[in-house]
């Protein structure tokens, strides 16, 4: 008796839908190299279409991604928040009675006093303070340097004097905490430089604050240099 062939028949037709459907799921899935020609060479991937960009793959940081990181400030600390950039740009105060004019950088606060101005950022500061004229080393020690010996938290670091320019001024650096935020009430230990600047019309006490820490000396050079009587 002959045993049935149908199964043996039907077997190879029907597998081969099934083996073709699961190949071009995967083809669909993840695009495999093209098959070389017919003379043995890879054919050249199509270029891309003007105006299209290709995005890079998901698992890493596109170009502009990795601009913005190298542009922005560390964050690893109070002390980073006072950083003033190198591509800072600096406008000029123009001060009254007497008169006279500083640079600042753009975007600090400015805030005209009676005897000069305070210009802030969040934990930076750069103050002029304008005193009756008076012969500054006497003045620094019996009166200037007395007043900051008495607030919490002073340290002085060294009195000497520097030349600006073609002028010698007498400069102060100590540790000072900066005032209280008005929010928070944090004080952010901070490091001055004070430059007491002699004039036909007073005395210029200068006052350039920054976080402990962190570097501002070609800003706050740029701001001492730029000091004028007017």
């Amino acid at each position: 008796m002959h045993r049935p062939v149908l199964n043996r028949r039907l077997g190879p037709t029907l597998i081969a839908p099934v083996v073709a459907f699961a190949v071009a799921a995967c083809g669909s899935a993840a695009p495999s190299s093209p098959p070389p020609s017919a003379n043995g060479t890879a054919p050249t991937a199509p270029a891309a279409s003007p105006g299209v960009s290709i995005s890079p793959p998901s698992d890493a940081p596109s170009p502009d991604v990795l601009a913005s990181a190298s542009d922005a400030p560390e964050t690893g600390g109070s002390t980073a928040a006072g950083d003033i950039p190198d591509n800072a740009v600096f406008l000029t105060f123009h001060g009254g009675n007497p008169a006279f004019t500083i640079q600042y950088v753009e975007g600090w606060q400015v805030t005209p006093q009676p005897d000069g101005v305070v210009i802030r950022d969040k934990d930076s500061s750069e103050t002029v303070a304008i005193v009756a004229p008076a012969e500054v080393p006497g003045y620094v020690a019996s009166t200037d340097l007395p007043a900051l010996q008495a607030q919490a938290g002073f340290k002085l670091v060294k009195q000497d004097t520097v030349k600006v320019g073609s002028k010698t001024y007498v400069h102060l650096v100590f540790h000072l905490p900066a005032p209280p935020d008005p929010v928070t009430g944090k004080q952010v230990p901070s490091t001055i430089d004070r430059y007491y600047v002699p004039g036909p019309a007073g005395l210029a006490i200068i006052s350039l604050s920054t976080p402990d820490g962190v570097d501002n000396v070609d800003a706050f050079r740029q701001m001492i240099q730029s000091f004028r009587w007017a």
